[in-house]
């Protein structure tokens, strides 16, 4: 049966204690799982359980500035320093047989990235890993900032709470003065492309120096997809898994959500496998089949195939008193199909397609805005939601523009539809403009990397 001890301390190289719990397996010496998270030690007791029942001991570290640990807490910061001292710590232990893996969900991967290069480390699993890459959802990092990622606790449901007091806060989301009505502080806002770029640099430079074999579990329904593949795709002995996975720490699936999480192995047992040495290649497509091994992660340099799409001189009007909105999560867009301030261009099929759509179109605005391309699968009982999105700053004026989507592997069954929606904004996911604008477009163009032979099974 599995011993569990808590309150164990590590000393910092400041002085400062970081809290832990331990739970041991009953053959000892064993090796290692350090998981560092900002979320409190007690939310991983299940998978601590499960790991020493596959004969892992299993550290669960209260970050610095979290919960039981003293500091002050600063996402992106702190996290080498204190997981190699923690690490030290660790592999010098009796129950230790010097041999340490890392795990973590969110943040947590972010932690086991910085302390990637501990010479006892022996193998990384990122699960959904934070920083997000690129533009921000905004109403998505607010939730992480007020729920998540500030102060020592966590405090479920208080972003939720804040906006049921509060709804016109909601409009305010995308601008600097949501921070002064927000309950809590929630740092510089409104969060830019550039908010994370150290720490996203910080991971992507570990993953390129690893030297230890890593496990990649990405979810499609999250923004974690783009960094999940980037560090596959940079980490020279890595084994990548992404699938419609749902998890309460990297994005919220509400009751509107029309995408059910779909059937098969939970990436936490995709861990347990991969940690207790077997192997299992591969990525999960969207529709049917899977990625087969012989090619798990998105080429650098794939085909492209072009599917013009016309639009010329089709225009949107957008009006701030009631701007497109961005839906809860994975929610039912099909009600907002008959709008004036949107662009919606049907895809012809089949389509299948493997890594990083891209846009490219002639624009022309009146007032300067964020151009928001989404990607909306309609199956066929009418249910639309969104697949991916990505975004593009306009200048007054007529402009070339290209917008970067988010990455994806799908391959749409017979019956399924494909729909590019264009917008000024989705309000609050992206700021939208605060004045009257219209927008027309031509030559735009829809460019899907192509997937090599043999990829789809």
């Amino acid at each position: 049966m599995s011993e569990v001890r808590t309150g164990l301390t590590v000393t910092a190289s400041d002085g400062a204690r970081l809290v832990a719990d331990l739970v041991l397996p009953d053959r000892l010496p064993a090796p290692a799982v350090v998981i560092r998270t900002p979320y409190g030690a007690s939310g991983c007791l299940p998978e601590a359980l499960s790991l020493a029942e596959a004969g892992f001991a299993c550290l669960v570290q209260d970050l610095r500035g979290r919960h039981l640990s003293e500091g002050a807490f600063t996402p992106g910061t702190d996290e080498t320093a204190d997981g190699h001292a923690s690490l030290d710590w660790t592999a010098a232990q009796p129950w230790c047989d010097g041999e340490v893996f890392l795990y973590g969900l969110a943040y947590e991967a972010y932690a086991a990235w910085c302390a990637a290069g501990h010479p006892a480390v022996r193998g990384i699993v990122s699960r959904q890993p934070w920083p997000p890459i690129g533009s921000p959802a905004l109403d998505e990092e607010l939730w992480w900032r007020t729920d998540l990622g500030t102060g020592r606790t966590v405090r479920t449901g208080l972003y939720d709470a804040a906006l049921a007091r509060a709804p016109h806060l909601t409009g305010l989301i995308p601008v600097a003065a949501v921070a002064e009505a927000w309950p809590v502080d929630v740092g510089p806002w409104p969060a830019t492309p550039s908010t994370y770029k150290s720490a996203a640099r910080r991971m992507a430079r570990a993953a390129r120096t690893a030297t230890v074999p890593s496990l990649h579990l990405g979810s499609w329904y999250c923004r974690s997809a783009p960094a999940t593949l980037r560090q596959a795709m940079l980490a020279p002995r890595a084994e990548a898994v992404v699938g419609g996975w749902a998890s309460a720490l990297t994005h919220r699936l509400q009751p509107e959500c029309a995408l059910p999480e779909p059937a098969g192995p939970h990436p936490f047992a995709l861990a347990l496998e991969w940690l207790g040495g077997f192997r299992r290649n591969g990525c999960l497509l969207l529709g049917t089949g899977r990625w087969t091994d012989t090619d798990p992660i998105p080429p650098g340099r794939p085909g492209w195939t072009a599917l013009p799409l016309g639009a010329n001189g089709m225009r949107l009007r957008h009006d701030p008193a009631a701007p497109y909105p961005s839906a809860p999560h994975s929610a039912d867009l099909a009600p907002l199909t008959d709008r004036d301030d949107v662009v919606r261009l049907p895809l012809d099929g089949p389509l299948h397609w493997h890594g990083t759509p891209r846009l490219t179109a002639e624009v022309t605005t009146d007032t300067g805005t964020e151009l928001v391309a989404t990607l909306v699968h309609e199956q066929p009982d009418g249910t639309a939601t969104r697949m991916a999105d990505g975004t593009a700053p306009l200048a007054t004026g007529t402009s070339r523009c290209e917008v970067r989507l988010a990455p994806a592997a799908a391959e749409l069954p017979p019956g399924h539809r494909l729909h590019l929606e264009l917008t000024a904004g989705r309000t609050p996911r992206h700021p939208a403009p605060q004045r009257r604008a219209e927008l027309s477009f031509r030559d735009v163009t829809l460019h899907l990397p192509r997937p090599r032979k043999g990829v789809f099974a």
